[in-house]
């Protein structure tokens, strides 16, 4: 191979470098705020899970306290867009603990208010 043939391997090497390097850029970049995402889910889905455990543990008057932050806590469209997957994961996890945190409210009281969490709340929650 000629000079001018290493001279053009070169350029068309150098090049294909380039665009590797802007497409691994890219990639990441694209990636951060998904990593965000799930890192804000995360988080969420943990207080469920963290309100659900307290709430077992307490009185009634306690896990109505418990239903209310989990039903309230950052609902959908504020940490989360609205309908994503990854909203759809967060809710799913929301509503698993609303369903834990009323059976375990039934098992407590004898009482069975039905799947609405507010009318747990408004009988056994302390602020009432």
């Amino acid at each position: 191979m000629t000079i001018l043939g290493y001279k053009r391997v070169t350029v068309i090497l150098s090049i294909v470098c380039v665009a590797l390097l802007a497409l691994c850029v890219s990639s990441f970049v694209g990636s951060v705020p998904l990593r965000a995402q799930l890192m804000m889910a995360g988080d969420q889905v943990h207080v469920f899970e963290e309100m659900r455990s307290r709430a077992v543990r307490g009185t009634p008057s306690e896990a109505a306290g418990c239903l209310e932050y989990v039903a309230n806590y950052y609902p959908s469209g504020t940490k989360q867009v609205t309908g994503s997957q990854v909203d759809r994961l967060v809710e799913q996890a929301r509503a698993s603990a609303i369903r834990e945190i009323l059976a375990d409210l039934r098992s407590k009281t004898g009482e069975d208010l039905g799947t609405d969490a507010e009318a747990w709340i408004q009988k056994y929650s302390r602020r009432n």
